[in-house]
């Protein structure tokens, strides 16, 4: 089976996918962005999600998951990327 990335802006659509996966919106201690899955990674602080898609559009960023797992999957692999560098469209 084929792995393809699949990546949207869609704010709907990340929330729906975060939160299956047990997620919430975050930053760290750097001002990055992230998203904190059960509580895991100490040092996170927890923003609401207006907060998070504030930040998430101002720094032009997508949410980058496996295709596979749109359809449901267990696994929590992510990443965030710049828009300017992402294949949008292509394969939502």
């Amino acid at each position: 089976m084929t792995i393809a990335p699949h990546i949207t802006t869609d704010h709907d659509e990340i929330r729906r996918w975060v939160q299956a996966h047990h997620g919430a919106p975050a930053r760290d201690s750097a001002g990055q962005l992230r998203i904190d899955f059960l509580g895991t990674v100490t040092g996170l602080e927890r923003l609401s999600w207006d907060e998070w898609f504030t930040a998430f559009e101002e720094q032009s960023l997508a949410l980058c998951y496996p295709e596979p797992h749109i359809r449901g999957g267990t696994s929590a692999w992510f990443e965030l990327v710049p828009r300017d560098g992402a294949v949008l469209g292509a394969i939502e």
